[in-house]
């Protein structure tokens, strides 16, 4: 895919201000201003994330209504069910309410749908086959429920109250009848915090409750818990969500990531060993490309409890039982994702009609669900467009769509509501399912909607360069200005470095499909070269030894023993 690289052109008097009223490097003051951080007290405030300095929860609707309802549930002993997601969002937001709650002696349990075989969210037949059997009084969902309409109104009828903890966009209408719904994108909901993931909401209700119970006397006699020791788990959540890394997310990611460094949860002190990660180097690109894939392995190939089971255990032992199964899982996942890309690559390379469509839409009777979303993604960036695969053979397909900035494939399914038997999701990434003989319309109207679009696919072909530098400027000034910023994440992009006159030392493509270098600079001071990875390299062809530039992160290197630092090439201009 061709690309527009265009460095950025800071307002310097910005970043003199930043630099003398901060004390900063020039380096960090420019990384602040390019993305748009430029008074004094925004950037203190990113500088320095606090959770002292959230905002309080009860400005989100109805979380005073939860947790007045679940502190009369503690109190009753009656029969908790927490109904969560199998992706990592839901699964860390499960696992801290079922700390808590259990903390609390209340009588919790869980449940967690099998992807395949039940789909996605809370739905009638869990109501009348695992709730009302057993006895529960109250369902708390987390990073679901805010479609379940048909789900709730049966709770209600059975006598069951149900709390709805979700960040999803609603559709259009009324909210499900529940007895609150804890949800930051109801228009209704006066606080600003549209950008947590379920589990920063789930965290939140946790945070209120707590209040009400300090403020009834609920802790005297019995030990409060500590929210923050749950930060790990909201922190582990929120990077894998995708989320905004801003204001409060930044602050529990600062938190949790400072919690894993020195982890005592035996789940993650297993889950870090077997992804070969040093826990006192851990950062945000870490929980997105070693912990969340093995994680959500789980829901995508077997079952979600597994990964829930490892995050809550206190036996070290089943803890690396479980953390093998799920890098085998993940193994497995790998093989079936690179099946289908290969499949559809194929498909779109041998028919130019296809590929010259404004979204990509293809059905498959034998391809896994469980990886639909993470093949849909890396689709989504080679082509530069949407993305929707959908799988099934019988009356109905279930899949998963990604999009890029500027394109809300949220809204786009909304214009096609009519035709699906269920949707939901956000601007970036959403599920569907639709009946197969609906298909064909579907593609038809969605293909219409986007050619209707004056910006299709404009935004991925943009490369934003921080600055120019040299190789020779890698060193530890840089990495110590990178380390002031950090963690980074979505809408916080990691810093883009270019640089030109660069030797390619040697070159290597490993696993099929990633390219190991090592580079120097050509005009620069002799040092040793420096390591080098691009991944998923669309053309494994060799580089030329003098590429015209380069664009790179520039990310600590721990992989099998080293400690140093590593470029990953984002891309080269030959």
């Amino acid at each position: 895919m061709e690309m527009t690289w265009e460095i950025q052109q800071p307002d310097a008097e910005r970043v003199t201000r930043l630099c003398r009223a901060l004390d900063l490097g020039t380096l960090a003051a420019t990384l602040l201003v390019n993305r748009g951080i430029s008074s004094v007290e925004s950037a203190r405030r990113f500088l320095n994330p606090s959770l002292s300095a959230i905002q309080a929860p009860p400005e989100v609707k109805d979380i005073q209504i939860a947790a007045e309802r679940i502190a009369r549930a503690l109190s009753a002993k009656e029969k908790i069910l927490v109904f969560g997601d199998y992706d990592v969002d839901g699964v860390t937001a499960t696992a801290i309410l079922l700390d808590f709650i259990g903390q609390a002696g209340g009588r919790v349990a869980h449940y967690i749908p099998h992807r395949r075989r039940e789909g996605y969210g809370l739905r009638t037949r869990h109501i009348s086959e695992v709730a009302a059997p057993g006895g529960y009084k109250l369902i708390i969902s987390v990073d679901c429920g805010i479609s379940s309409h048909a789900a709730v109104e049966t709770a209600n009828h059975s006598g069951i109250d149900v709390i709805i903890t979700d960040h999803h966009t609603p559709a259009d209408g009324p909210l499900p009848p529940a007895l609150a719904v804890v949800n930051p994108k109801r228009t209704d909901c006066p606080a600003c915090l549209e950008h947590l993931a379920g589990v920063g909401m789930a965290f939140y209700l946790l945070i209120q409750l707590r209040a009400h119970l300090r403020a009834t006397g609920f802790w005297q006699g019995r030990p409060e818990p500590n929210l923050k020791n749950l930060c790990d788990l909201v922190a582990l959540g929120t990077v894998a969500d995708m989320v905004p890394l801003v204001g409060e997310n930044r602050a529990f990611t600062r938190a949790g990531l400072g919690l894993m460094t020195a982890s005592v949860r035996p789940g993650l002190v297993a889950l870090m060993a077997s992804s070969r990660i040093e826990p006192r180097h851990i950062e945000a690109d870490d929980i997105s490309f070693r912990l969340a894939p093995r994680i959500n392995a789980a829901g995508r190939m077997d079952h979600a409890d597994l990964a829930l089971e490892l995050l809550t255990t206190n036996d070290p032992a089943r803890a690396q039982e479980l953390a093998r199964r799920l890098e085998e899982l993940n193994s497995a996942r790998q093989r079936t994702e690179q099946d289908i890309v290969d499949q559809i690559v194929t498909t779109l390379e041998s028919e130019p009609q296809m590929q010259a469509r404004p979204a990509i839409l293809m059905h498959g009777e034998d391809w896994h669900e469980g990886v639909l979303g993470i093949a849909a993604a890396r689709l989504m960036r080679r082509y530069a467009k949407p993305v929707i695969l959908v799988a099934g053979r019988d009356d109905l397909a279930r899949g998963s769509g990604r999009s890029l900035p500027g394109i809300d494939i949220f809204a786009l399914l909304q214009t096609c509501a009519d035709l699906l038997q269920a949707y939901g999701g956000h601007a970036m990434a959403a599920g569907l399912t639709i009946a197969t003989d609906h298909w064909d319309a579907f593609c038809r109207r969605f293909w219409t909607q986007m050619e209707a679009r004056p910006d299709t696919g404009e935004s991925q072909q943009r490369l934003a360069v921080d600055m120019e530098i040299s190789l020779d400027d890698v060193d530890q000034l840089l990495f110590s200005a990178l380390a002031q910023l950090k963690p980074f994440g979505e809408t916080v992009p990691e810093p883009v470095f270019m640089a030109r006159d660069v030797e390619v030392v040697s070159q290597q493509i490993v696993a099929g499909r990633h390219r190991r270098m090592r580079l120097r600079s050509r005009n620069g001071r002799t040092r040793k070269p420096l390591s080098a990875i691009q991944f998923n390299v669309a053309d494994t062809q060799r580089l030329p030894a003098r590429p015209r530039r380069i664009a790179f992160h520039v990310r600590r290197h721990t992989w099998n023993g080293a400690n140093g630092h590593q470029l990953h090439i984002i891309a080269t201009d030959a």
